[in-house]
């Protein structure tokens, strides 16, 4: 089972903290969330994970002195300039067989055996992990006709809808609606595939799901692992994920 990583963003809604560290190794709890990822899919039966690197590659691959870490086949792509969350898909071999395909920065319970497995067993060209979202709107919610009558009328409604989790499976014939150079992102290429008769698949996240893309969410998903860590690693996972990233500390500088 095969996995990609994109890993290269600059995290500009996290500075000043990734003036000096790149957003995959902020650290929940003393742990980079890139780490906890990679565990999490070992955990889930992956055995190879390509890290699409870019902003301070050198700081990332250095947390993990080489091409195995933990027991997983490591290798890295680099990014010359930014290529959005599709387009460094295009810089990598064909794929042989479905691939996991996800963002570096997201705190998640999510089973990505199941996920995995659903996959397979469906017709999809493609899978996406989507989150339930709820936002409350703090004031009365009005609709009119195109005569401007009020049609509806709702009082602070709480408001529903499922949001892509950055986590996708993706089969091999995907890849070719991947432009070959070029900034590209993930909406675009599946938006592409279905127009062309490609069938794309939902799969509802029943967990937790978090990114941590400004220092509020960073806070608040640092708290959450903190006080429930088990609910993202089981305990020999986490006691092997402290120990290795305790021995590839040192190995990571500026």
């Amino acid at each position: 089972m095969r996995a990609v990583i994109l890993a290269g963003g600059e995290g500009r809604r996290l500075r000043p903290a990734t003036l000096t560290v790149p957003k995959p190794l902020m650290p929940l709890d003393g742990i980079p969330i890139l780490h906890i990822i990679l565990t999490q899919l070992k955990g889930a039966g992956f055995t190879h994970v390509t890290l699409s690197l870019g902003y301070r590659a050198h700081m990332i691959r250095a947390s993990f002195g080489g091409n195995r870490w933990s027991g997983l086949e490591l290798d890295f792509s680099l990014e010359q300039e930014p290529l959005g969350t599709a387009g460094p898909l295009a810089l990598l071999p064909p794929f042989e067989d479905s691939t996991l395909v996800m963002n570096a920065d997201l705190l998640t319970d999510i089973d990505f055996a199941d996920l995995w497995s659903r996959h397979k067993k469906s017709q999809a060209a493609a899978t996406i992990a989507l989150s339930r979202q709820d936002i409350d709107i703090a004031h009365g919610v009005v609709e009119l006709d195109d005569e401007r009558r009020v049609t509806d009328f709702r009082e602070k409604p709480r408001l529903s809808f499922l949001a892509s989790g950055g986590i996708y499976v993706l089969e091999p014939s995907l890849l070719r609606f991947v432009p070959p150079r070029g900034r590209h992102d993930m909406p675009a290429l599946l938006d592409r595939a279905r127009a062309d008769g490609e069938r794309i698949e939902g799969y509802v996240i029943e967990g937790d799901w978090r990114d941590i893309g400004t220092p509020e969410q960073l806070d608040l998903a640092t708290a959450t692992f903190r006080a429930d860590r088990a609910r993202y690693l089981d305990r020999r996972a986490a006691a092997e994920l402290y120990a290795a990233t305790s021995a590839s500390t040192g190995a990571v500088g500026g």
